[in-house]
């Protein structure tokens, strides 16, 4: 092949990036092809939503000052099941239908599907986004075998009466998730909520324990890890771990270093006694969705953080692709090629001169 000058490579370049920039500029946004499901999983966490709100009614915890746009999903600055501090933004954030959505669109991209079951380990610090887990596995027809905690951080689902296992037993005997937890724990200090008013945590213990739902309690940190790794292979088998929030078995006991959002199998290369659950699957060949830096996780998927307004499902960035018109880069190819062509048939001639 003749070789070809400089300033036509240069030029077929410059005629490629410009067809490129063209398609951009002409791309228009095109409703996903699961934008059905994303909205039924909306749907579903809204009504998920409006119902724990009448629960707190019905308690007499009303909506709190810092509810902005009165979700009921926000709980008190402190209180004494409170276990650590988090971001009320955060929280406020995940208070959206359009959150069921964002994780339709992580769980397919992990690649589950319909008829899958995947396993959960649920924190009270964020209980609108275990209400997104289950309101999109639900809308995908796909199973989750759950294990939800009674801590929460600050602003989560920390009111005594009503803890994020509370919320998911009375949606599950309305109806409006499709099962109860499979087991629940204290969370906080060693799983076992040793760092909670002991009477506080003692009558919720026993009114959970009424329900029927079993309760992992396990100070060995080990024996809490394989006691919660029997129940996902009983229940499952699970094609993906989803973590959502701090909880101890969730993160592990050294320094979280899973990294955030959706993690792809093996990128956790080894692990150790004080590993948690994330690390253990993922390194195993599972894919992990990390749910816990909130700020990050909805910026890689074009959602707003601690929005004024209420979303409305349907209109966010989530439920479209861009479609590139096709025409931009057949043309932008064929001039390239056209360029390069020249280029030769220019190099031949001064060859043979």
């Amino acid at each position: 092949m003749k070789k070809i000058g400089t300033g036509y490579l240069l030029a077929a370049a410059l005629t490629l990036l410009v067809s490129l920039c063209t398609g951009m500029l002409l791309s228009a946004p095109a409703p996903a092809a699961d934008r059905d499901v994303k909205l039924d999983a909306a749907a579903r966490m809204r009504s998920c939503m409006d119902r724990v709100k009448e629960y707190k009614e019905e308690l007499g915890l009303g909506i709190s000052a810092d509810d902005l746009r009165e979700t009921g999903m926000i709980g008190e600055p402190y209180t004494f099941i409170t276990t650590t501090s988090g971001a009320l933004e955060a929280k406020r954030t995940t208070a959206d239908p359009d959150m069921a959505a964002l994780l339709v669109q992580m769980l397919r991209e992990a690649g589950v599907r319909s008829g899958d079951t995947v396993g959960a380990g649920f924190s009270g610090s964020f209980p609108a986004l275990n209400l997104a887990v289950l309101s999109a596995c639900a809308a995908m027809d796909v199973r989750v075998v759950c294990i939800a905690s009674v801590g929460a951080s600050t602003y989560g689902a920390n009111q005594p009466e009503l803890t994020f296992p509370d919320m998911a037993l009375r949606l599950a005997a309305d109806g409006l998730i499709p099962a109860a937890p499979d087991a629940f724990s204290m969370g906080g200090w060693r799983d076992c909520g040793l760092d909670m008013d002991e009477t506080l945590a003692a009558e919720i213990r026993a009114r959970l324990e009424r329900s029927g739902v079993p309760m992992l309690y396990e100070e060995d940190y080990s024996e809490n890890i394989r006691a919660r790794m029997r129940l996902y292979e009983e229940k499952g088998p699970i094609s993906c771990f989803i973590g959502v929030g701090g909880n101890l078995t969730t993160i592990g006991q050294g320094e979280d270093t899973v990294p955030y959002g959706l993690v792809k199998p093996y990128t956790i290369r080894s692990v150790n006694e004080g590993s948690g659950l994330m690390e253990i699957y993922n390194a195993s060949g599972l894919p992990v969705l990390h749910l816990l830096n909130i700020k990050r996780l909805v910026a890689d998927y074009g959602l707003p953080y601690d929005p004024e307004r209420p979303t409305v499902p349907g209109e966010s960035a989530i439920y479209f692709t861009r479609r590139f018109p096709p025409a931009a880069a057949v043309l932008g190819l064929a001039a390239a090629g056209a360029i390069l062509a020249l280029g030769r048939a220019r190099r031949k001639r001064e060859e043979d001169a």
